[in-house]
């Protein structure tokens, strides 16, 4: 079955969403608050993941708390959330800076489930210095005037001023050109108003700077699946994956652009691989798995892939079609 085929399928349509500036499959948190909203995490300490777990509480002034533990590269989640504003805390770490961001989660009536994604980058307390602008080693060379501008645009972006963090990620890379990270955020800032290209441009540009560094690479990859430069996207993943071959992520979109491509053997292993590390928050891997078991005729396991994807998410736009599907997929079986 070729690529363009894919096309006539189109129940089974895939719907992502870009994430911040390292994307990572969270570990599952259910708040059993009833909503349907979602607050994804990675946290960053020195430039790298935790290779740890910590805790991390999430705050509501009306709903009370609730903790999670992130898993063993800093990934974490809450599901199950109504709108409302809600604080992340990371503040019972004896070897860290506490840390606390506000996430307003609005999700206007009739619009889909809303996923917000964060990129934490906490401060060991032993790295404390009298300049505001010093947030850990990784920072270690760039300006203070530069790291201010880098500041800035993270305070802009909270508040989903996505233009405003842009300008200021423009004028901390004027300050210091070498400055990967705010490329890299650059890039991630570009994704959240859909400026692919411009967005791209700012991975390549900290990749020139900085050419192994996973959150660029992974990026990278995926927002050339976003362009649908599958091709282009396939080495890209492929290199990010031998950085950290544990993310869910990187599999999904490395299947996503394998299966475009009409390499759906090889699509198939990377798709089952980043549901086996991401479990249900890769539930759009079920949806893409569906395409090419109903490609091979295997209807029995397109059914199977489809099912479990409306279980993981039963108010998807399309639910009823899907449903159909299935039961299509079933009888004829």
């Amino acid at each position: 079955m070729s690529a363009s085929k894919l096309v006539f399928v189109f129940l089974f349509a895939c719907a992502v969403t870009p994430a911040s500036a390292q994307m990572s499959p969270p570990g599952a948190g259910d708040t059993g608050l009833g909503g349907v909203n979602t607050i994804n995490g990675s946290v960053i300490a020195g430039g790298q993941r935790l290779q740890r777990r910590i805790s991390v509480r999430l705050q509501s002034m009306t709903r009370g708390d609730r903790v999670v533990m992130t898993d063993d590269y800093g990934n974490f989640s809450f599901r199950g959330l109504v709108s409302g504003d809600y604080t992340i805390l990371i503040d019972k770490e004896k070897d860290f800076q506490p840390f606390s961001q506000v996430v307003s989660v609005i999700q206007p009536r009739g619009f889909p489930p809303q996923t917000y994604t964060l990129s934490i980058r906490l401060e060991f307390k032993e790295q404390v210095t009298a300049s505001p602008g010093v947030l850990n080693a990784e920072f270690a060379n760039v300006p203070r005037r530069a790291l201010v501008h880098y500041q800035n645009a993270l305070e802009q972006a909270k508040k989903n001023d996505h233009r405003a963090a842009i300008e200021e990620l423009k004028l901390a890379i004027k300050e210091y050109p070498s400055f990967s990270q705010a490329f890299n955020e650059l890039g991630v800032q570009y994704l959240k108003v859909n400026q692919l290209q411009d967005a791209d441009d700012a991975f390549v540009a900290a990749l020139k700077i900085a050419p192994d560094a996973f959150p660029s690479l992974v990026n990278h990859g995926i927002t050339n699946v976003l362009m649908k430069r599958y091709g282009e996207a396939v080495p890209i993943l492929r290199k990010s994956l031998q950085k950290d071959k544990q993310s869910a992520v990187a599999h999904y979109f490395l299947g996503q652009a394998l299966a475009n491509l009409g390499l759906f053997d090889d699509a198939e292993k990377e798709l089952l691989v980043s549901l086996e590390l991401g479990k249900e928050e890769m539930k759009e891997a079920h949806r893409m798995l569906a395409i090419i078991y109903a490609s091979r005729g295997a209807k029995k396991q397109a059914a199977d892939q489809l099912d479990a994807y409306l279980k993981l998410a039963p108010d998807a736009p399309d639910a009823q079609k899907l449903k159909d599907k299935l039961r299509e997929l079933r009888e004829s079986n």
